[in-house]
């Protein structure tokens, strides 16, 4: 796989119109369904153009190949995953660090719930297990979510050692995933878990700033 996801739209002068880029994005809207709710076998070229309604060879035009295809996807992927974040940030500011870290939370278990990001989440991860930039991405997308709750809770607990910030950082990030199992709008409901994701919620600041 190449290392960079969107050389191939970048390199081609008919994409810099404002058309191309539309085009080249809604390609990788409907790629992002079909990865979401087929899996990775039933992401091909031609699914995709079938999809869209367009010909093989248009898709063609803005990813030779189902390689590059892929790579932008997970590009697009972490950058819209890193501007929600970013998002968050820019809207709480300096201040109220207690309260930025409840936002990033709840958004990131918002967006477990979701059934495409959820399958998606599922698929780049066995993706990562067969691909290099998969892997790549993955880690990209784990070790920014790690970081940003290790920064945060550094700030509001700043007794806490950098170690003590690492681990229970990436002990929130595993306990959200494994949430994910059960709060995904794609999965069945069961009754018995009424009330899962608040205490989810409960759970994580009791990993984050419980002595």
């Amino acid at each position: 796989m190449s290392k960079n996801a969107d050389t191939p739209l970048r390199n081609k002068e008919s994409n810099t119109t404002s058309k191309g880029y539309e085009r080249a994005g809604a390609i990788l809207d409907v790629a992002r369904v079909l990865l979401a709710n087929h899996g990775y076998a039933a992401l091909s070229m031609r699914s995709v153009a079938l999809r869209l309604g367009v010909s093989l060879s248009n898709v063609q035009h803005y990813y030779p190949s189902r390689d590059a295809l892929i790579e932008a996807l997970l590009v697009q992927t972490f950058d819209r995953y890193q501007a929600g974040i970013d998002e968050r940030v820019a809207q709480l500011g300096k201040g109220a660090r207690l309260e930025l870290f409840k936002a990033v939370i709840d958004y990131f278990l918002d967006d477990l719930r979701d059934p495409i990001s959820c399958g998606l989440f599922f698929e780049i991860s066995a993706l990562a297990n067969r691909h290099a930039y998969a892997a790549q991405i993955f880690d990209k997308m784990m070790t920014r979510a790690r970081k940003t709750l290790r920064n945060l809770i550094k700030d509001i607990a700043p007794h806490m050692t950098p170690r003590q910030c690492e681990i229970r950082g990436a002990l929130i990030v595993s306990q959200m995933i494994g949430t994910m199992l059960f709060i995904s709008d794609a999965r069945p409901r069961h009754a018995e878990l009424k009330g899962l994701l608040q205490e989810a919620n409960a759970a994580v600041m009791r990993i984050a700033f419980a002595a």
